[in-house]
């Protein structure tokens, strides 16, 4: 029987160690398409994000961690956050002395602080500044000149900082309903910190709902994979949820499953343990 698979991309599919996914991912991507499978890239990125992907052998998108779905090459939902919203989220993490980036539709628009996060998460290892600046257009991130709120619909922000505790509690604790802030990435040796702040009414679940009704599948059927806490509504709508290797320890504790590591086949050894595609990597 077919099955929804539903793929976060940063730190599941998308290792910023090398700078793309591995070869062992796309080829269990492959395979499990061939095998009758649909395939779902989950993420928090934006469309302008995903430009790289939109070509890959995947069946639909959900982005801006639930704020915007494709399916079949279709638009299915669609929900911007309000320009008054983000100009007030601006001023508070600036607020806080952090950089932040505006995801939308044709980009991901940086402040100089969130820019030059950006560019070394970008960087695959790469330090030549042009290089850098190349690898993040490649991923339609600029500096927020480019455009904003004023110019693009917005789906989510990013606060960018070195230390979780306690800058990202206390910018938490001053959002006004219904937005809401989730550890997306916290790299401790490398003081790189992302906190995603959305609309609290639309997830990742929300995005696997609209999915699923446009097919009028069931979440029996549906299998999430991910890395970080904004994979946990993910875990918890579908019937198995898949935490990688390098996952954090509270998507560990939430998963029915921990495989290996992104970078030790961590998507190729899932796919074959549950059945998805055969063989050995």
């Amino acid at each position: 029987m077919s099955k929804y698979i539903f793929l976060d991309i940063d730190g599941t599919l998308y290792s910023t160690t090398i700078g793309k996914i591995p070869d062992s991912a796309q080829e269990a991507v492959r395979l499990a398409r061939k095998n009758g499978h649909r395939i779902f890239l989950c993420t928090g990125r934006s469309l302008a994000e995903v430009s790289q992907y939109l070509n890959m052998d995947v069946d639909g998108f959900i982005l801006g961690a639930g704020a915007m779905v494709y399916a079949d090459h279709k638009r299915i939902f669609d929900h911007p956050i309000d320009a008054g919203s983000i100009a007030r989220i601006k001023r508070l993490i600036s607020s806080f002395g952090l950089g932040y980036s505006l995801e939308g539709s044709a980009g991901a628009y940086c402040s100089p602080k969130g820019y030059e996060k950006l560019l070394w998460y970008f960087s695959g290892g790469v330090t030549d500044k042009d290089k850098q600046i190349e690898k993040a257009m490649e991923n339609c991130t600029y500096p927020e000149s480019f455009g904003s709120e004023e110019s693009d619909s917005i789906y989510k922000v990013c606060a960018f900082g070195e230390e979780w505790k306690p800058v990202y509690p206390a910018i938490e604790a001053k959002l006004e309903a219904p937005f809401i802030l989730t550890k997306a990435m916290d790299l401790k040796e490398e003081h790189f910190c992302i906190g995603e702040i959305t609309d609290g009414r639309f997830t990742k679940a929300t995005g696997i709902d609209k999915v699923l009704d446009h097919y009028n599948a069931d979440a029996f059927d549906a299998i999430g994979f991910g890395d970080s806490a904004n994979d946990i509504p993910m875990f918890e709508k579908c019937r198995i949820g898949v935490a990688m290797g390098n996952s954090t320890p509270e998507t560990k504790e939430a998963a029915d499953y921990i495989t290996t590591d992104i970078l030790d086949n961590g998507i190729w050894n899932a796919f074959v343990y549950y059945g998805l595609i055969e063989g050995e990597q």
